[in-house]
């Protein structure tokens, strides 16, 4: 497995983990904005952040797309 695709599941899981959510719904989530292009793309700038900021960078990603509506914490 690729260092990229080690570090989606990662963030999946971080995700998962700060947001309380079932892996299927960081699933739907990630796939529904594209969230698995974006990480895999900026890769070299996302795993040199701590786990708190990747979650706020995907957050502010989603937010981008649906027009700045939060994610449920």
């Amino acid at each position: 497995m690729s260092k990229e695709s080690n570090f989606l599941i990662y963030c999946m899981e971080r995700y998962r983990h700060f947001k309380g959510l079932s892996g299927a719904d960081v699933a739907k989530t990630f796939d529904e904005y594209g969230i698995y292009g974006y990480i895999t793309k900026y890769f070299e700038s996302l795993h040199t952040m701590g786990d708190h900021c990747i979650v706020q960078d995907i957050d502010d990603y989603i937010s981008s797309i649906t027009g700045n509506k939060r994610i449920k914490a």
